[in-house]
């Protein structure tokens, strides 16, 4: 195996907007509820 270093966002519009979506989930109060995962048996 070999790792190599990717450079993340670059400008990426959908990546960008990815970002700011979670930046924004992650400093919201109230979110509702996570149902949208089964979980694992």
């Amino acid at each position: 195996m070999a790792w190599h270093w990717v450079k993340g966002h670059a400008g990426h519009a959908e990546n960008e907007c990815c970002d700011q979506l979670a930046v924004n989930a992650a400093t919201a109060r109230n979110l509702p509820p996570d149902e949208g995962f089964e979980e694992k048996p």
